[in-house]
């Protein structure tokens, strides 16, 4: 789509300048991937691989640095926008003021905890699990190993030293 933009103001140019159409079409592509997707560097790279002229790098650069900087006053890019438009969480590289103060501690008390389902489940127990939680992550947790491994980590003889400098965590 880019390409025909910049091939019909090639036709356009050509009564007035000697420029060649082909550099139109290249840098008309070169500017509608910049501007829906915010990757100039890598599109800058991508068109210079393509065209192997190492001097329409100049104007390339250009060219990207005022379609990003138009594109970010009217909207975001289009990968953020999906990511909206699918409820994906995303983390900015400006936190909100408010976040400034938060904890992760306070974040946890927000949430609900997260649910494990043990290696073999009832199929009833499955399906209320996925009927009443929000989150699609279910550990998979075999009751029985972790209670082997706790008995064993209880019993070693390094447990005690670690108990007694407050280093270690309880379980059940």
């Amino acid at each position: 789509m880019g390409s025909g933009y910049g091939r019909l103001l090639g036709i356009a140019m050509r009564p007035y300048t000697k420029i060649d159409q082909g550099l139109y079409v290249v840098l008309g592509a070169s500017s509608l991937m910049a501007g829906s997707m915010r990757m100039t560097v890598t599109v800058c790279i991508i068109f210079l691989e393509l065209t192997n002229n190492l001097l329409l790098l100049p104007i390339t650069m250009f060219l990207l640095l005022i379609v990003k900087s138009v594109a970010n006053c009217f909207n975001q890019s289009i990968y953020e926008i999906m990511l909206e438009l699918k409820g994906l969480p995303f983390l900015e590289a400006h936190p909100e003021p408010w976040m400034r103060n938060i904890t992760v501690g306070e974040l946890a008390e927000v949430r609900p905890p997260g649910v494990t389902v043990n290696g073999i489940e009832k199929v009833r127990r499955i399906v209320e699990v996925l009927k009443y939680t929000t989150h699609n992550g279910f550990p998979v947790v075999d009751v029985v190993i972790t209670r082997i491994a706790w008995t064993y980590l209880k019993n070693s003889p390094s447990f005690g030293a670690q108990e007694e400098s407050g280093s270690c965590m309880r379980g059940e």
